[in-house]
């Protein structure tokens, strides 16, 4: 056989192997490159996104620490500079800012659960620049709008639990929140607006188990729709939401709705019960820009710790300008000292000067000597006798048929009135505004020991009644008298210890229990508000003619009516008479005793308050459905157990019927806030002391105008993050 291999195939074989292992090893080297690039990119990419969001979260400290500058309702350019970037493991923020973007504007919410409200609104953007140790750069700017709430802006406001078990019929119009639970059970309630709570809502009682039907919720419509669920029945989110928006339009909203607790104004720690203290030399800038007693244009000081007579304080003028006594509807009051022998010019109060008409008379010791006819006006004069030791003046109204009569007693004695102890009163003003005399002052702010018995707290109060009507005639238009917001400070022993005998038998119930009470304020002079950390009463109509922006803030708010009378409220005569030397520390007199144990409540007349609420309450100790509370779903844990209420939130002490039986109205109109518990008002709820009036309740819409809300109104802060993009 031939041989016909040929010498070059051996050497294509091998360029062809290499060239197969040449496009194999570009073909792994591409493959290790791709994985490499993919690796490096996939690794950048963690690292961008890591720091993306170590900016975005820079954003959100921001807004938080944002949210704690605002809660006393005003941003300072010196609270956006201290707002600092998060300490984060890896990271620094090396570009960090929080800026203003334009002036403060007031604008309508237009959206959440807060829709309708308006607010002081701050656009601030938020730079947040984050950079790691691998020098990755990522940055964010965050729009937000914070904003500062009126409070009283709110029908119903409540920082703690909200009970709404009222027995009579109870409409209320206006926005209800609370930042705690909320309860409901009636069979005659209609709520006309929205109910928010960032917590739950119970359709039934706290204080034991009571789901009466007759609880309604006003849909987007106004069409009444009764409320038959809550969180408990519906405990799901989801569940909730849907059941609220198809009976309310979710005019409803609890945490399943992401409702937000509303901050109140003050600095984080400062507790709630700050708004109605007084001056403290620690108190902090932010507690002096929104306590009613650093804002107050008069500080009123009743030092009960420096008790002199009434002669000391006072000086000479002692005679009486407000009656002894009031029965029925109307009150006159003395524009003059009413003093016998002298030309006393009186004043009709209650009623509208320019258009009153109606007749006089007037009683000298028994003996009517004197009737006369008002045309237009509410004043007329009268020379008193020389002999005079009661006087009583009747009015009837021509046009509503209303009478009252007010009765001056021992107006002979009057010069007996200056050896009285009384406290040491001051005024301090700013601004450069003018202080009563002393005499003026004892018109305008008088002490009263031992004033009446009020039912609920069992005890005598001690009162300092401030005379609206007194202070309207001191300030007379002059506005370096004008006095906006009014707020007492009572300075107190630790004791009755260290009172004399002839102080102690001023208080036969031997406690000292300090209180203010507006009287005569059918008519304010201008807008006012008054504020105390004691208890407020107030006597009669209040802000009920020619409406101004009012409000009143306490530790407690009482609610006598137009015919209240203290003489038929407090122990007679011959019970201090018995009891002098009888009263010691912790010992009241036993015929004290005696005689408020036969006390009993009064009738009532038709009373109209127009003023905002800011005061404490007094809850039910806890929810019957928790294990650990000891009220076991019964009714047999109610008086004494429950706290009252929304509808014993303005706290009554008479019966709330006319002679005939027939229920009588308290017509209210304003905004009722408490942001706290009582410390002082501490008397439980047991309907004994009184019976319910028929409520006539509304929020006063005038305070959605910022322009009309009252002096010294705190402001709740909300902050809302409203855009953001990324920034290189």
């Amino acid at each position: 056989m031939c041989d016909r291999r040929h010498p070059d195939d051996s050497g294509l074989a091998l360029v062809a192997t290499l060239l197969v292992l040449a496009v194999m090893g570009v073909i792994v080297a591409a493959g290790v490159r791709a994985v490499l690039t993919t690796t490096r990119t996939a690794g950048l990419e963690y690292h961008e996104a890591r720091v993306f969001y170590a900016a975005e979260a820079g954003g959100e400290a921001a807004l938080a620490q944002l949210k704690l500058s605002l809660q006393d309702g005003y941003l300072s350019d010196q609270e956006l500079a201290d707002i600092s970037a998060p300490t984060l493991a890896g990271f620094n923020y090396d570009s960090f800012s929080v800026s203003r973007q334009g002036d403060a504007v007031i604008e309508h919410i237009t959206d959440g659960p807060y829709t309708g409200l308006y607010a002081l609104t701050q656009n601030v953007d938020v730079y947040s620049l984050a950079e790691n140790t691998n020098g990755t750069v990522s940055g964010v700017v965050l729009r937000a709008k914070a904003q500062a709430i009126p409070i009283f802006q709110f029908g119903v406001f409540f920082e703690e639990d909200l009970e709404a078990t009222n027995g009579p019929p109870l409409e209320f119009i206006g926005r209800v929140h609370s930042n705690g639970n909320i309860y409901l059970s009636s069979n005659n309630a209609w709520y006309r607006e929205m109910l928010t709570t960032p917590n739950k809502v119970f359709y039934d009682r706290k204080d034991f188990h009571s789901s009466l039907p007759g609880v309604f919720i006003n849909d987007a419509s106004g069409i009444e729709v009764q409320l038959d669920f809550d969180s408990r029945s519906h405990p799901g989110p989801d569940a909730f939401k849907a059941q609220s928006c198809s009976y309310f339009d979710c005019r409803l909203q609890t945490d399943a709705f992401d409702v937000d607790s509303l901050r109140l104004p003050l600095p984080t720690g400062v507790p709630p019960y700050e708004l109605v203290r007084p001056r403290e030399d620690t108190d902090t800038d932010g507690e002096r820009e929104v306590k009613f007693a650093w804002n107050a244009d008069a500080y009123v000081t009743v030092d009960l710790s420096n008790i002199r007579t009434k002669g000391d304080v006072c000086g000479t003028t002692l005679a009486k300008t407000d009656p002894d006594d009031v029965v029925g509807a109307i009150q006159v009051t003395g524009i003059d000292p009413v003093v016998p022998g002298d030309i006393v010019q009186f004043q009709v109060l209650g009623v509208d000067c320019g258009t009153f008409d109606g007749s006089i008379a007037v009683t000298v010791d028994g003996v009517t000597i004197m009737t006369t006819h008002l045309d237009d006006t509410c004043y007329f004069t009268y020379t008193l006798p020389s002999t005079t030791d009661e006087l009583a003046i009747t009015v009837v109204d021509d046009a509503t048929g209303a009478t009252g009569t007010s009765t001056w007693y021992g107006l002979q004695s009057l010069s007996d009135d200056s050896d009285i102890p009384w406290p040491s009163i001051s005024v301090e003003r700013t601004g450069g505004k003018l202080v009563p005399g002393p005499d003026d002052l004892c018109r305008i702010f008088a002490w009263e020991w031992s004033s009446f018995y009020d039912g609920r707290e069992i005890e005598l109060k001690d009162i300092l009644n401030i005379d609206v009507a007194q202070l309207d005639t001191w300030v007379s238009g002059d506005d370096g008298r004008r006095v906006e917001l009014i707020f007492v400070d009572f300075e107190t022993p630790v004791g009755l210890g260290s009172y004399v005998s002839e102080v102690r038998d001023l208080m036969p119930d031997a406690s000292l229990d300090p209180a203010i009470r507006m009287i005569n304020a059918s008519v304010l002079p201008n807008r006012m508000t008054v504020a105390s950390e004691y208890p407020v009463y107030v006597r009669g109509h209040y802000n009920r003619i020619n409406k101004q922006p009012a409000a009143l803030a306490g530790d407690g708010i009482t609610i006598q009516s137009s015919v209240w009378s203290d003489a038929q409220n407090r122990p007679p005569a011959s019970v201090y008479s018995d009891c002098q030397g009888q009263v010691n520390p912790g010992v009241p007199c036993a015929d004290y005793l005696a005689w408020s144990a036969t006390w009993s409540r009064r009738n009532s007349a038709e009373t109209w308050v127009n003023a905002a609420v800011l005061a404490g309450h007094w809850p039910t100790p806890c929810d019957h459905h928790d294990t650990a509370c000891a009220a076991d779903g019964s009714n047999s844990f109610y008086a004494d157990w429950y706290g009252g209420g929304i509808e014993n939130f303005p706290r009554f002490l008479e019966r709330w019927r006319d002679g005939f039986g027939n229920p009588v109205v308290f017509h209210y109109l304003g905004a009722l806030i408490s942001p706290f518990t009582s410390q002082k008002t501490t008397g439980t709820w047991n309907g004994s002391y009184y019976v319910p009036p028929r409520r006539d309740w509304a929020f006063d819409t005038d305070f959605r105008d910022p322009r009309l809300l009252p002096p010294g109104t705190p402001n709740v802060g909300n902050v809302i993050r409203t855009a953001m993009r990324e920034a290189f």
